[in-house]
């Protein structure tokens, strides 16, 4: 079978890990997220990942509503964190909520937290995601927040192009043919549905992800 990044050569698609900025003064795809906004947003997607993993959701909602996130938290989160039957939604929805985790990952890469993303044939450092960038849930977020800085929009635009030529392929190729043997499409679904938030206007449980270049 063949590989990913044979895979995306054949198309025409770049497999570096680091793209060169995609310079394009007629794109129609400005970025309307700020740094505030994305860095909010990571958060958001850490807490539903760490109630998917057990952590208790009481905590979790009395700690974002401490530090003022709790309006941030889409409706959808919100009745996850605060279901009455955990554990039934774990049971049905626990690895959709981890998947979150590389949605997470894609922008925490947007704010400069995460060096680069490459191709997706491997699932993020949940470890160092964990411990090493995220603040815990009992600590202030003031800091993580302020440190938050967006990647120049041209380096932005090569990465979001490349997830949505690979993202676009792979459902062709899912259709007519074998995918990639090491292509993890739940993260590359992920990734295109953290771009997608990022450059449009839509709440997150609005976005969609079948738009095709």
């Amino acid at each position: 079978m063949i590989k990913t990044m044979e895979w995306a050569e054949s198309l025409g698609i770049d497999t570096m890990d680091i793209l060169p900025p995609l310079e394009d003064e007629n794109s129609d795809k400005p970025y309307k997220r700020t740094a505030r906004e994305v860095a909010v947003r990571v958060i958001v997607l850490h807490t539903i990942a760490a109630a998917s993993y057990g952590i208790e959701r009481e905590n979790i909602v009395e700690w974002l509503k401490k530090e003022n996130l709790w309006q941030y938290v889409s409706p959808r989160e919100q009745d996850f964190l605060l279901s009455s039957k955990p554990g039934k939604l774990l049971a049905r929805d626990r690895e959709n909520t981890q998947w979150l985790q590389e949605a997470q990952w894609a922008l925490l890469w947007t704010i400069q937290k995460v060096p680069s993303l490459g191709l997706p044939i491997g699932t993020c450092d949940n470890i160092k995601l964990v411990d090493e960038i995220m603040p815990e849930l009992i600590n202030e977020v003031d800091a993580f927040i302020s440190s938050a800085e967006l990647r120049p929009e041209p380096v932005l635009r090569a990465e979001e192009d490349r997830i949505a030529k690979l993202y676009d392929a792979a459902r062709q190729t899912s259709q007519e043919g074998e995918m990639p043997e090491d292509l993890v499409y739940g993260v590359l679904f992920q990734r295109r549905y953290a771009f997608q938030w990022l450059c449009s206007g839509d709440e997150w449980d609005d976005i969609k992800t079948d738009i095709m270049t």
